[in-house]
């Protein structure tokens, strides 16, 4: 089904490689963070109620979509594409994983080449302007990643 309303989107590419459990607290923490990042009026929100159940949940307007990469390099190309053209950007990388706080933001902090292996980026922006950086990437399935990953 093709949303209406997309003018602007959310886009995470997710590495292939990494196993799913770890992909998804990845690209919660990258959402949340990117999040943080935005302008407070950028992004259109809006309120589902449920009278029955009585709950408010806030949804942001633009869709949300969820792309594979096949791996490190091609996160870390799509991440220098989006600085190079201003776009909304944040990304995990494996060593924001760790026993603490102040150890992640170490590791990060003096992570290079192999030590610097990109899980998630995540994206906000005009559909138009995200569209040229993205369409390499092919949508995420489970299927999709290899038979050696642990899904739980």
């Amino acid at each position: 089904m093709n949303y209406l309303d997309n003018s602007q989107k959310f886009i995470s590419v997710l590495n292939a490689n990494v196993p799913v459990p770890m992909l998804m607290n990845a690209l919660g923490h990258t959402t949340a963070g990117l999040a943080a990042h935005l302008e407070p009026q950028s992004v259109t929100y809006l309120d589902y109620v449920n009278d029955v159940d009585g709950f408010v949940a806030k949804i942001a307007q633009p869709p949300f979509v969820i792309l594979k990469a096949k791996n490190s390099a091609q996160l870390s190309a799509l991440r220098a594409a989006a600085a190079a053209e201003g776009i909304a950007c944040n990304v995990f990388v494996s060593a924001m994983i760790g026993k603490s706080a102040k150890e992640q933001v170490a590791s990060t902090r003096a992570a290079s080449g192999d030590g610097l292996e990109y899980w998630v980026v995540t994206l906000f922006g005009d559909a138009e302007r995200l569209q040229p950086i993205t369409k390499r990437f092919s949508l995420f399935s489970i299927s999709a990643i290899s038979a050696s990953t642990d899904v739980v």
